[in-house]
């Protein structure tokens, strides 16, 4: 938990240290986005607690849609390439119907080989990322990097359980500016997490892959 909430703190500084710097004067945007996620395995899945040292096979993930909402920053001047940007993505990385190899009651599977019915799983990712792009009049590529929490629901009877983890992405894209305000883009996201749930005494290494399309809006 310490480290979530030093986390979490760095990037409140520096959402805090852009909207102050005397560089701030510029464009801020809003924008909508949609797309499909296609989740890697929930690999590396290991008991936790007293179920320390179990191990199970690698839980396959199903590829859901996908939505999400931006708020940028933009810089001017001689730093027009640099901008911050605060991203939420939310999509269902449900977990599918499969066999489990586990000596331990991950997901409810107590017995050595076991089988799990299709299990709920969201995904909902918060990150700030520092953005570096080419500020052309007609077509903008741009690259980043960054971080944030990430929080996931298993829906399991009897009960649900959620994680609140640190997450890390990079991201590829491309926006074309419409008019003077309204812009369309693409983008790429891979993010990396290790999410725990330990009232199901497990955790697992999520990687996610996004493919985001949406429409901004300039001010």
């Amino acid at each position: 938990m310490h480290r979530r909430s030093l986390f979490l703190s760095l990037l409140v500084s520096a959402l805090w240290m852009f909207a102050w710097s005397e560089t701030s004067r510029a464009e801020w945007y809003i924008a909508g986005q949609g797309g499909y996620q296609f989740p890697q395995d929930l690999a590396d899945v290991r008991g936790t607690g007293s179920f320390s040292g179990v191990t199970s096979n690698d839980l396959t993930l199903n590829n859901q849609a996908a939505f999400g909402l931006k708020v940028g920053h933009v810089l001017h001047g001689s730093l027009r390439w640099l901008g911050l940007e605060f991203d939420f993505s939310h999509s269902d990385a449900n977990i599918a119907d499969q066999r489990v190899t586990a000596g331990a009651p991950i997901l409810g599977i107590t017995q050595q080989n076991g089988r799990t019915p299709g299990v709920g799983l969201s995904v909902n990712h918060m990150t700030v990322n520092v953005i570096a792009r080419y500020p052309g009049s007609q077509v903008q590529p741009y690259v980043g990097v960054g971080g944030g929490l990430g929080l996931s629901r298993l829906r399991t009877a009897p009960q649900d359980e959620t994680a609140v983890y640190p997450v890390f992405n990079v991201l590829i894209g491309m926006k074309v500016p419409v008019t003077k305000h309204v812009a369309l883009f693409t983008e790429y996201k891979h993010a990396r997490a290790t999410v725990e749930f330990s009232d199901h005494h497990f955790e697992g290494d999520l990687r996610t892959n996004w493919f985001m399309g949406g429409l901004a809006y300039h001010f």
